[in-house]
């Protein structure tokens, strides 16, 4: 039965969840005739993995009838109705939770009942809290042009065709504006598909649009305008120009200050959307312009920490991923004070689960940045290895903790279980495992150096690893080079 879609259902509801869930099964949206209570405990009882063998089909019936002979088809109906029911009340939280949503369908409720008036005063009532924003989970034009036509039945209905006319002008505005920012995102999406994957996202129709299409013709005439959509409109454009030509800076910069010119302008989401595309940008230009980009990248990211856009809602905690690469570009520029400012304010911010060894990671990065290895190696103790997240990245700090307290058994011995796990590993691209495997080579080259088991030139390894174009911790190591030329 783990396989069961009401189990699938049941495995993300929380406690709570469940204890509404089922009320919800006495209330009179269930369509349900049979009792399903007795049945929902029984499949609780397995609650929350739900993974024993003693959970089937068989089992629940027995408990239920208890002087019945086995009947599949009586179960099984059971079982769907309880499914049913879960998807309903998964549609009815969706409603309930969705204020807008369910103001729309209040609205288009007293439409098809010729209730005009009192349509019209939902929709005064949506006019006050919808807000501009171009994510598609918010789906803003397509709540705007809901609204301007519920307006346009109501002026018809009253002949108010003055009022009509600038309506209907909002509506193809609307849908015009949504139209750019669509075409925006595909040609972004073509443009990285092409240069990520070698992939070609096209068709006849789509060919046929990006043809007869001419953008900068466009957005020339769309500067000479102003307002919000002309904003919306812009950023998208600017953006796309970072795809289609990411090694010219100047477009990540035209990008970043019309940004930050309209950021006040702008939702969380939308915020979070933007400052996502211009960190990303600086990551993928760390190996052409790393001097450029690196601090940028620390900047942008302090910038998204100050407006609050960390996350696309309140309600979702900040992605794992982002707390790593705060943390990365900390260590690149050294900014140990706003580094440990961040860890001390922001890990609440990340998902329980992961709290406790994302912060540990995070100091023991911060002490090997300070030198205090014996503390760094301290921290690294605490985490979860089995589990964590960024194995790699702990595996790099252990070695170059390791090489920094002499421990040369431990570090050896690390070198060659990550060999092995960068060889198996099926998660890792290759790529990837070229950029760790040329830095466990010169790591290995280094350490034996200074343990007196090679007697590699120094300046040509010095020259080797500058020239590497794919490597981490370039400048750790050219560092390390330079203290075993001075110690001779």
């Amino acid at each position: 039965m783990k396989d069961f879609k009401i189990i699938e259902i049941l495995r993300t509801f929380k406690k709570e969840e469940l204890k509404l869930f089922d009320k919800f099964l006495e209330s009179p949206f269930t369509k349900s005739r049979r009792n399903l209570h007795p049945i929902l405990e029984g499949i609780l009882k397995y609650y929350p993995e739900f993974l024993s063998p003693e959970l089937t089909k068989e089992n629940l019936f027995k408990e239920l009838f208890v002087k019945e002979d086995y009947n599949d088809k009586k179960i099984m109906n059971l079982i769907f109705d309880l499914t049913k029911a879960a998807e309903d009340y998964l549609v009815h939280k969706a409603v309930d939770e969705d204020e807008i949503g369910s103001m729309m369908y209040l609205c288009r409720a007293y439409y098809k009942t010729k209730m005009l008036d009192s349509s019209m005063k939902v929709i005064k009532g949506v006019e006050k809290i919808i807000e501009p924003n171009f994510s598609t989970s918010y789906d803003y034009f397509s709540k705007l042009k809901q609204i301007l036509a519920y307006k346009e039945a109501y002026l018809t209905e009253q002949n108010d065709f003055d009022k009509l006319i600038n309506i209907k002008l909002k509506y193809f505005e609307a849908s015009a504006t949504q139209f750019i920012i669509d075409y925006t995102e595909l040609l972004s999406y073509k443009e990285t598909m092409l240069q990520t994957y070698d992939k070609k996202i096209e068709s006849n129709f789509i060919k046929s649009v990006v043809e007869s299409f001419n953008m900068e013709k466009f957005i020339k005439l769309t500067e000479k305008a102003s307002g919000l959509n002309t904003n919306l409109i812009l950023l998208h454009y600017y953006r796309l120009k970072t795809v289609e030509n990411p090694n010219d800076l100047k477009h990540y910069y035209e990008l970043r200050d019309f940004f930050y010119k309209i950021i006040h302008t702008l939702s969380r989401s939308e915020k979070y959307f933007v400052f996502s595309h211009l960190v990303n940008y600086c990551v993928q230009q760390f190996g052409k312009n790393f001097e450029e980009v690196k601090l940028e990248g620390l900047n942008v990211y302090k910038k998204m920490i100050e407006n609050d856009a960390f996350s696309s809602s309140e309600s979702e905690h900040m992605q794992t991923l982002t707390y790593r690469n705060i943390i990365q570009f900390c260590l690149t520029n050294k900014d140990a004070k706003w580094m440990e400012y961040f860890i001390n304010e922001y890990t609440e911010k990340l998902s329980p689960e992961i709290r406790n060894d994302l912060k540990n990671f995070a100091f023991a990065d911060l002490h090997f940045m300070e030198k205090n290895f014996d503390k760094a190696l301290e921290f690294t103790s605490k985490i979860n290895h089995e589990f964590f997240l960024f194995k790699m990245d702990l595996k790099n700090l252990l070695l170059n903790i390791y090489y920094e307290l002499n421990y040369t058994e431990p570090a050896f011995s690390l070198v060659d279980s990550y060999k092995h796990f960068i060889a198996n590993s099926k998660e890792i691209s290759e790529l990837h495992k070229e950029t760790i495997k040329n830095y466990l080579k010169y790591y290995l080259i280094i350490l034996k150096i200074k343990t007196k088991q090679s007697k590699e030139d120094i300046g040509e390894m010095k020259q080797k690893i500058k020239n590497e174009k794919k490597i981490v911790f370039r400048g750790w190591m050219l560092g390390k080079l330079e203290e075993l030329s001075k110690k001779g």
